[in-house]
């Protein structure tokens, strides 16, 4: 008994489940149908398969033109749903900046930090050294240098070129007559 060309399986002679092409290569009639969504050609000789062959999976070809036209269509959609939330999210942590630059201007720390940590529960945050450096400044604000310095030397740490965490950073440390370690910081920020 031969085998077909593309699964190797035993082809039933007695069945009409299989097809050949010009040079009698058989093949599994399922096999073909997914063969020639690629190629009417013969996997093995690469002669072209008869026309009545290929007109008869003509249907099938259709079928499986509409259904990856539908695949794609559904991909564009989720990809275009995925861009929207994205601008969504940019668009939230903006408004968040912007109103925790307006509580620090008002001196309702408090307030900016409970912001903070909200907006960082609810959402994957877009730019966390951003967040990192407004919990340092509000700290460093706050007068409590060694939390402004956790979050600032951490920044840092990530981004070296975070400038103006460095100026805070600094600010820490001469606050707490850690002039050395102030001196290091500033001359990063001024780079």
């Amino acid at each position: 008994m031969p085998s077909c060309i593309i699964c190797h399986e035993l082809i039933d002679q007695n069945l009409n489940l299989h097809e050949e092409c010009p040079n009698g290569h058989q093949i599994h009639k399922n096999c073909l149908k997914k063969w020639l969504d690629r190629s009417f050609h013969c996997p093995l000789c690469n002669n072209q398969y008869n026309e009545d062959i290929i007109s008869k999976f003509k249907l099938y070809q259709k079928e499986i033109q509409k259904e990856k036209q539908k695949e794609l269509e559904l991909q564009t959609q989720q990809e275009n749903i995925e861009k929207i939330q994205k601008i969504g999210e940019k668009f939230a942590f903006l408004k968040l900046i912007e109103s925790i630059k307006h509580l620090i201007n008002n001196k309702d720390y408090e307030k900016a930090l409970d912001k903070l940590n909200n907006f960082e529960d609810k959402t994957k945050v877009i730019d966390m050294h951003t967040i990192m450096f407004f919990r340092g400044k509000i700290n460093f604000l706050r007068e409590k240098y060694d939390l402004a310095i956790s979050y600032l030397f951490k920044l840092v740490k990530e981004n070296f070129n975070y400038s103006e965490a460095f100026i805070y950073l600094g600010k820490s440390y001469k606050a707490l007559g850690l002039d050395d370690q102030a001196e290091w910081a500033f001359k990063r920020a001024k780079k």
